[in-house]
């Protein structure tokens, strides 16, 4: 009776609950005062390492996070944006890992700059320690592990990470000024490479880890990486079409955009499915351009489209670099497209040059469309050009890029899509090459 009570004695003094509070995990905000932009160091600084040496801090919040395994020895920081400017990012390399656990996404942090180097790689801010490569040239390197608290410096301030987010098109986020931040693209879906497949594959090994492509409607398409490490590296990518959340990075003039964790990926919604499309994949190599319906016609001169395929990618091209001609006009028409029953309607193609001297247009692609093409006439068939975007000299060699989209809403019937080449063969500053690829048009039904 004696323990009984005791027992109950003790219920009503410790309230007998299988409840265990959780401790308070006190924060300690750091003693620092911010006296630079992360904007002005981006204006000091060049692509050559080079040390800070003011006592110096910026701010900036956590937007990536190596708890997915996706990212290794790296923190992504950016800051927020404002009516007056845009959220700029900025990678720090750290000789650590499981950095995510003091260093949560939408963590406000302080980094101090002295004694620290800084330099612009590929376009983008990163701020580390020095590394001397084998070849003696300097570049930035991890901060040590026994060093890097220091340099970054949690405050208590956390913001959720749909504060930070920037919500862009494909288009939109293949720039410089989107490096590092946390983006989101919406209505994008991986090409059809990636189909059945998972993140990463061994066969599809490219330093550790494996690009596959998202693409958009108006065929924008940005590399999409994943590590070996990845958690979800195993997993099957997604077949549907929806958003995708994560950080823009770059390596040569590649833009890379690798998400935290599979969670950051949502595609349930249908797939986008063109009701005309070619890709090309059927032709072959380095011959004239041939396809069932096609039109491959000259108008001055008497060199054709050529069929392409380049590391297993099919394409038609025209170079005038064999010729001598002193002008050469050549048209690539594509078979009959009905647009009946379809709304809004949509065409997109990407295009890529080569060996380009001048912007100029003599030398240049045009994209034309007619309703009333016979099939061998094109004098007979009345063309309207179409506003599109191609390459120019100063789109790197062979780097496909998007048409964006073009709106064919006014169209109804059987259309007509044309490529025209113009060029020189004897004018070698009005020669090169233009290679054209992945046309398509969607449509509501």
């Amino acid at each position: 009776m004696k323990k009984l009570i005791l027992f109950f004695g003790l219920c009503l003094l410790y309230s007998c609950s299988n409840e265990v509070e959780n401790p308070k995990l006190a924060c300690t905000q750091p003693n620092l005062t911010v006296s630079k932009t992360v904007e002005k160091i981006y204006e000091l600084t060049g692509t050559t390492a080079k040390q800070y040496l003011y006592d110096d801090v910026i701010e900036a919040y956590v937007v990536s996070s190596d708890e997915g395994g996706n990212f290794f020895k790296t923190i992504s920081l950016q800051t927020k944006e404002t009516e007056n400017a845009a959220a700029l990012g900025f990678s720090v390399p750290v000789d650590a890992t499981n950095t995510y656990i003091d260093y949560r996404v939408g963590n406000k942090v302080y980094v101090k700059l002295k004694n620290q180097f800084t330099d612009l790689y590929y376009g983008g801010l990163r701020i580390g320690s020095l590394y001397v490569s084998n070849a003696g040239d300097p570049t930035i390197g991890r901060i040590s592990q026994n060093e890097y608290k220091n340099v970054l410096n949690a405050s208590c301030a956390n913001l959720d990470e749909d504060q930070l987010v920037k919500s862009l098109t494909i288009e939109e986020a293949l720039s410089d000024s989107k490096l590092n931040t946390l983006i989101e693209l919406n209505d994008v879906e991986f090409t059809e490479a990636a189909l059945g497949r998972h993140y990463f594959e061994e066969s599809n090994n490219v330093g550790g880890s494996t690009n596959w492509y998202l693409r958009d409607k108006t065929g924008n398409q940005v590399i999409f990486r994943t590590s070996s490490y990845a958690k979800f590296a195993d997993h099957f990518v997604p077949e549907g079409n929806g958003k995708a959340r994560g950080i823009m990075t770059k390596f040569g003039s590649d833009y890379q955009f690798m998400v935290r964790s599979e969670s950051d990926v949502v595609m349930n919604g249908k797939r986008s499915t063109p009701f005309f499309s070619e890709d090309f994949q059927s032709v072959k190599n380095n011959v004239n351009f041939t396809l069932p319906g096609w039109s491959n016609i000259v108008e001055k001169a008497s060199k054709l489209w050529k069929s392409m395929v380049y590391s297993g990618n099919g394409y038609a091209e025209f170079n005038t670099t064999s010729t001598t001609a002193a002008e050469n006009v050549a048209w690539l028409v594509s078979p009959k497209i009905d647009l009946t029953g379809y709304k809004n309607a949509v065409l997109s193609f990407r295009s890529a040059q080569h060996d380009l001297k001048v912007d100029s247009p003599l030398n240049t692609l045009e994209i034309y469309i007619s309703t009333n093409f016979d099939g061998a006439s094109l004098a007979k068939a009345r063309w309207v050009k179409l506003e599109a975007k191609v390459p120019t000299l100063s789109t790197p060699s062979r780097e496909f890029m998007s048409s964006g989209g073009i709106d064919l809403s006014a169209y109804s019937g059987n259309i007509n899509i044309a490529f025209k080449y113009i060029g020189s063969g004897k004018d070698k500053t009005l020669n090169g090459a233009f290679m054209v690829d992945d046309i398509k048009i969607f449509g509501e039904k």
